[in-house]
């Protein structure tokens, strides 16, 4: 974990909802590894008073880059940044995804949940895994990808409806080892659901409000099962990927 001011090499507009920021730094893009994140801060503004989490989306030739969607004025702050303007950026940050060797897995993303598997595929192709990727949202806006199998809610692009309709299809009919998914808690919930009816192993990466990013504000807590037992757990220091047939799904 680093603390740095860094220069925005690259501020790329994919829609009128996300953009994709793209900074230089080789000491945190060696360290960083898929489903960890980092704090990210615009130095011109004292709101928020503390940075903001983002998954890391891509590594590449020393750069580090984050799929980010514009929900608010941080962020739309962040989307009209200018090459070379300077922000802060803490990490990488949390427990990324375990990967394995020579499976075949699946991945499930909806929405911005998108944002941790491009590196997570990089490096499942690394070791060997055999990769099928669904990938929902509730538009064409929500879309990054023709290379994989999309779902829209309106139909729009892809497939209409929603991405788990299929995974009782895919899971049945192929030996999946490990699922990894990364989306809305419904989604999450649902993904888990038919993973513990296949008896798939499943790996989520948690979408939830972080605040300090170290697990000193106990801001990020959610409900896990663990030796008979309910307990909690900080997102941002325990996950934030977690074993999804664990986690307690609140209604």
């Amino acid at each position: 974990m680093q603390f740095k001011i860094l220069p925005i090499k690259e501020n790329r507009k994919l829609n009128s909802r996300y953009f994709v920021l793209k900074v230089p730094d080789k000491s945190i893009s060696a360290q960083s590894q898929p489903g960890q994140f980092c704090e990210i801060k615009d130095l011109e503004s004292d709101e928020p008073l503390l940075p903001r989490p983002f998954s890391i989306y891509k590594v590449e030739e020393n750069t580090i880059s984050f799929l980010i969607k514009i929900v608010g004025e941080t962020t739309r702050n962040l989307s009209q940044k200018k090459t070379a303007e300077m922000i802060s950026i803490l990490g990488p940050l949390g427990n990324g995804f375990k990967i394995p060797k020579n499976k075949s897995v699946l991945l499930i993303s909806g929405g911005i949940g998108y944002a941790p598997f491009p590196f997570l595929k990089n490096k499942l192709q690394k070791n060997g895994n055999e990769i099928q990727w669904l990938h929902g949202g509730k538009d064409k806006y929500d879309i990054f990808s023709y290379d994989i199998t999309n779902y829209t809610e309106d139909g729009s692009i892809g497939k209409k409806g929603l991405v788990t309709d299929d995974m009782p299809f895919i899971l049945g009919k192929n030996d999946i080892h490990t699922v990894f998914a990364c989306g809305p808690n419904q989604m999450l919930k649902k993904v888990s659901e038919i993973c513990e009816f296949y008896k798939v192993e499943l790996q989520v990466s948690m979408e939830t409000i972080m605040a300090c990013g170290m697990g000193v504000c106990c801001g990020c807590i959610i409900k896990y099962a663990e030796n008979g037992e309910v307990i909690y757990k900080k997102a941002c220091k325990d996950g934030p990927v977690f074993d999804g047939r664990k986690v307690v799904w609140d209604e």
